[in-house]
């Protein structure tokens, strides 16, 4: 049963559906499948959306974060699998230092490589293959602890963190897929370098608090043809990395820049970066937006999967994070509320926790829980950012200082990530 309805009837809890109707034919149809959010209304209605098909007998008034709910807009994807995966090798308190080090001082590092770049110095090869290879490691002896610095990272660092997280994204996910170590090294380099060509765009484009014209567009799409270009003149980039760089704005269906790439005309390395690129950008939490929850940035781009990413990517990349990632702030059964310290790929939906408090806001020292094991507290929901009563980059002490102050950054460097 479905009924059309205007968007601005939307209400939480409505169930909408996705119909055969093209983009062409009505632009102004929203097109997706599933329960929505106050937040996914705000969206919908920001986006121009002014109709939409939903299932009145699948809206659900009370609908919240539940886990039961968070697992079934899902599908097969999160099914519990019997495949086995690489445990990690170190636990996350034991490798929380070293990452800190290293992301610190990739941070820095991409600090300069803007810099130079808008000095026109030289990029800095040595340096980057360096810092991909501490990555690497580190990501080798426990992943979640590099991944829960990304996504715990400030919000008025995002300029130069967002270089970083890409290519702790990148890796991490080459890594997942059991690339050659050779081929994971060059998504990294790919992730880390991606947007240097952003440093060659006016500062005003960049910065510019509205929405961009036609002209303005056709300038800041430049920027991965810009970075390309540069980065070639430095010897010792191979072409995978090179490509990479050109190719993380293109698109599986053809639809993205500069080159409008499809299918496989878009190299290995330019289809990772280009996922994990729009997932950095829209989980982050910004001086003018708020973070989108986990599970509803991987939900956003589940519904994108075959169109602007490559088939079985996301899928994948849903097992690798899990829906509820490293530092995400969760309630467990008997409302007890914790920090996920842990990701399951074999069970993505029940990763390990670290009760830290009790249902009436009492702290506590319970220590870390397995979801995934028989008969173990298991998740009902995850907390906004709003929601939480605790700071889990606090908690665990992950937030390291940022290496230079944001007001010490060159003008225009803190911009809106314009995509």
């Amino acid at each position: 049963m479905q009924k059309k309805i205007p968007t601005n009837q939307l209400v939480p809890g409505m169930y909408t559906l996705k119909t055969d109707i093209h983009w062409r034919d009505n632009p102004y149809l929203y097109n997706a499948e599933g329960r929505v959010t106050s937040e996914r209304i705000d969206k919908i209605l920001s986006e121009g959306y002014l109709e939409v098909f939903i299932d009145p007998e699948r809206t659900r008034p009370d609908f919240d974060n539940s886990a039961e709910t968070v697992a079934a807009s899902f599908g097969e994807t999160v099914q519990d699998v019997e495949e086995e995966f690489e445990k990690p090798r170190t636990s996350l308190a034991l490798e929380m230092d070293a990452a800190k080090n290293t992301y610190v001082e990739a941070l820095e590092a991409s600090i300069n490589f803007m810099d130079n770049i808008r000095r026109r110095d030289a990029v800095d090869l040595y340096k980057g293959k360096k810092l991909v290879e501490n990555l690497m490691g580190s990501l080798a002896r426990n992943p979640d602890a590099l991944l829960t610095l990304c996504k715990l990272r400030k919000a008025d660092e995002y300029t130069y963190s967002h270089s970083v997280n890409v290519a702790v994204l990148a890796l991490a996910f080459a890594r997942h897929m059991s690339y050659p170590r050779s081929v994971q090294f060059e998504v990294g380099m790919s992730g880390l370098f991606h947007d240097l060509g952003k440093a060659m765009i006016p500062i005003e484009i960049l910065n510019a608090p509205r929405d961009l014209s036609e002209s303005e567009l056709v300038i800041l799409r430049r920027h991965p043809r810009l970075g390309y270009e540069y980065v070639k003149k430095t010897p010792g980039f191979t072409q995978e990395v090179l490509l990479g760089i050109y190719d993380h704005h293109e698109r599986f269906d053809g639809s993205g820049y500069p080159r409008a790439l499809k299918g496989d005309k878009i190299s290995l390395a330019g289809r990772v970066i280009s996922l994990v690129d729009v997932y950095d950008a829209i989980s982050s939490r910004r001086p003018y937006k708020r973070a989108m929850l986990p599970h509803e940035v991987l939900r956003l781009m589940y519904q994108m999967r075959n169109t602007d990413f490559f088939p079985g990517f996301m899928e994948h990349f849903i097992r690798m994070l899990g829906i509820y990632p490293a530092g995400s702030v969760v309630e467990v059964s008997g409302g007890f509320i914790g920090v996920v310290t842990a990701s399951n790929p074999s069970k993505p939906t029940k990763p390990k926790v670290l009760l830290v408090m009790d249902k009436q806001g009492t702290y506590i020292q319970a220590g870390e829980v397995d979801t995934g094991v028989e008969d173990a507290p298991y998740i009902t929901r995850c907390l906004s950012e709003g929601e939480s009563p605790i700071d889990p980059g606090k908690l665990l002490n992950i937030n390291p200082d940022a290496p230079r102050t944001f007001n010490e950054q060159p003008p225009g460097s803190a911009g809106n990530h314009r995509r």
